[in-house]
């Protein structure tokens, strides 16, 4: 028993090098070996937790992006080498479960309001939630965004799977409040989601890959981006009130 609790102790720590290994050198470069170095086990080790390269991708990508948790040390949730669906499949699982997130949290409360009292509070909750996302999910995108060179379908997973609902989402909720005069009319809403979605995914992930973007603590990016897209679209009359 003490063996296979080791076991499972260790399997978060082998996920987390097979992200990074994914990520850095992408689908078709990456090797078993590679990841087993990573993981600081032998290659035969690695193989006692799952039975092959794709296996491997495919528990990256579903627990990168949160679609499940890990197996703790004392919750084993079945037997090693563990056995995973297709990559077909499980992109399929991938779309599924983001078509039924979003919108989610204040995104998807201020959906249901027509008339907000407070739009400066309101957006500055959508937008640091969506900050969040992006922070919680930067492995999984990296991962995907590098091998999608090599995978196609996983170049339509992120494009239209995975970001095309959150920005669906935020267009409507930026253009219901548009017509309610609670935030700017802009020259085309849905290119404004967009602006709005990539500024948060620079400062909440791709600053990581910047020699100077990386020295921006989490907490003040978070707090530069957002502050900044709320002065573009909150009205002044709106701003009177600005909390810190």
């Amino acid at each position: 028993m003490s063996g296979k609790r080791s076991a499972y102790a260790r399997f978060p720590e082998v996920i987390a090098a097979a992200v990074r290994v994914f990520a850095r050198d992408g689908y078709r470069s990456a090797h078993m070996s590679d990841v087993a170095r990573e993981a600081g086990l032998s290659e035969a080790a690695l193989y006692r937790y799952v039975d092959g390269k794709e296996g491997l991708f495919v528990l990256a990508i579903r627990h990168a992006l949160l679609l499940e948790p890990l197996p703790g040390a004392d919750e084993p949730g079945g037997q090693f080498p563990l056995t995973t669906p297709p990559l077909a499949e499980m992109i399929q699982t991938a779309r599924e479960f983001v078509a039924a997130e979003v919108p989610f949290g204040a995104l998807a409360r201020a959906l249901r309001i027509a008339d907000p009292p407070d739009p400066y509070a309101e957006l500055r909750q959508v937008m640091g939630e969506l900050f969040a996302l992006e922070e919680q999910t930067a492995q999984a995108a990296d991962m995907i965004e590098r091998s999608a060179r090599e995978l196609p379908e996983l170049a339509d997973l992120l494009n239209t799977g995975l970001r095309r609902p959150v920005l669906d989402a935020l267009t409507d909720y930026l253009d219901s409040r548009a017509k309610v005069g609670k935030l700017r009319a802009t020259p085309d809403t849905a290119a404004t989601a967009r602006l709005v979605l990539e500024t948060l995914t620079w400062f909440a992930r791709h600053r990581q890959s910047d020699p100077y973007g990386a020295a921006i603590p989490s907490e003040l990016a978070q707090e530069t981006a957002v502050d900044a897209l709320l002065h573009a679209l909150v009205p002044p009359r709106y701003l009177t009130g600005e909390r810190p």
